[in-house]
């Protein structure tokens, strides 16, 4: 006989590990398994040669820090096409202050200021002011970089540490420097986005900004606070597009916020707020550096490559918008690619929901010493066997849908 605890776990296992392999984030890692295959049958001695993989990583993960940001941003349902403009802005004041002779831990101090400052005047705009973000965005995106280009003029700057170069493109135990420095920070977003009260909060204001206001919720603080971020994660890019590219110029990094939005978006992260992981658009950035690695090797030139990605975030916007609106669709996705339905899912929360309430009967009934202790067991035995009812109740549910949904399959008949 299984315990409640092993109930709960065994439904809470199978949901999750079944979702979890049908998922948009387990997708792009079946996508990215499959460019990796083209490229080990058509550039076999390439793929292997050492350094290829490390260099494939190196070659642009420098702008995936913006995308930790960006993720904030769009999690509250705006947006932040600024943050090429503002990296820029960042690289030039380190390479300045360096240049200035006050060392590299001033510069790079000076550089992440530089970000926040950019975010935080982004962010008042938005949230104090109420100005729409792409369109305050699209204005201090011009203002950053006019300030670069009247600063900088057609001259570059050159100057700087010989060590950052392994920021971008040295190794420590075989993987690029720059992939562990995006792993910590993904994790630490992560972290932040679903463990923390803050995190929780971009959740409630993207998904509905009136409520979120009206339950107490500080959104303008919250908004600037999150804009503030995105400018110290375009800093944090800088300093590591100064090691990859070892100079600054005014015209450098143009399009990195189209490729930041679209890793983000494909990453599947919501453009309308609200939804949305960090482990997706983690992925999403390893998938479109292999993509783009791929595309070049195939002989894709430049600008089709800038247009695929457009196409990549048309499709993963259209996506989930079809799904959504279209009943047929939707019942089609779920029989032939979630191994869960809604029903599935919907009985098993259930489950857990009453074997939660079960065990807090439980609970109290051990903790009261009023009762005598016979009584006290039957009662706690009579529950225990509700609970090993309402388990084999919603297996035999559960099995019932399976069972209709493999005739579904068959007959590739579907219902609206």
């Amino acid at each position: 006989m299984k315990t409640s605890n092993e109930l709960k776990q065994t439904a809470k296992d199978t949901f999750r590990l079944k979702t979890f392999l049908g998922s948009w984030e387990m997708i792009l890692v079946y996508i990215l398994i499959l460019i990796n295959l083209i490229l080990v049958v058509f550039k076999t001695e390439l793929y292997f040669t050492p350094g290829t993989i490390t260099s494939i990583i190196q070659s642009s993960l420098d702008l995936s820090f913006m995308v930790m940001g960006m993720i904030f941003v769009l999690m509250l349902g705006d947006i932040d096409v600024s943050i090429a403009s503002i990296m820029i802005a960042g690289a030039m004041t380190f390479g300045l202050v360096y240049e200035a002779g006050l060392g590299t831990f001033a510069a790079i101090v000076c550089c992440l200021l530089t970000g926040a400052v950019c975010g935080l005047f982004n962010g008042f705009l938005v949230a104090v002011v109420k100005m729409p973000a792409v369109i305050v965005t699209i204005s201090t995106s011009m203002l950053y970089r006019g300030s670069v280009q009247i600063i900088l003029g057609v001259n570059s700057l050159k100057n700087f540490p010989a060590w950052m170069g392994k920021l971008g493109w040295g190794n420590f135990l075989g993987i690029p420097i720059i992939l562990w420095c995006f792993i910590l920070a993904t994790v630490l977003f992560g972290f932040i986005l679903q463990k923390t009260k803050f995190g929780r909060s971009l959740y409630i204001i993207g998904n509905n900004r009136t409520a979120a206001i009206y339950s107490g919720l500080p959104v303008t603080r919250i908004k600037m606070t999150v804009f503030t971020i995105m400018g110290i994660m375009a800093g944090v890019s800088a300093v590591f597009f100064i090691g990859r590219f070892g100079g600054v110029s005014s015209t450098m990094a143009t399009g990195y916020e189209l490729d930041v939005i679209a890793i983000t978006v494909l990453g599947g992260v919501s453009s309308n707020g609200g939804k949305g992981k960090v482990y997706g658009p983690f992925i999403s950035a390893l998938l479109m550096e292999f993509l783009f690695y791929a595309l070049g090797l195939f002989g894709v030139e430049a600008n089709t490559r800038k247009i695929i990605t457009g196409l990549v975030l048309i499709a993963a916007i259209m996506v989930p918008h079809i799904n959504s609106r279209n009943p047929a669709i939707l019942k089609l996705y779920q029989i032939f690619f979630c191994s869960n339905s809604r029903e599935i899912a919907g009985l098993k929360l259930a489950l857990k929901k009453e074997l939660a309430e079960c065990d807090e009967l439980i609970r109290q009934l051990r903790r009261d010493s009023s009762l005598d202790p016979d009584k006290k067991q039957a009662k706690i035995a009579a529950i225990q066997e509700k609970m090993q009812e309402a388990g084999k109740k919603t297996q035999s549910a559960v099995a019932h849908v399976r069972k209709d949904m493999e005739q579904l399959k068959k007959s590739g008949k579907t219902t609206a």
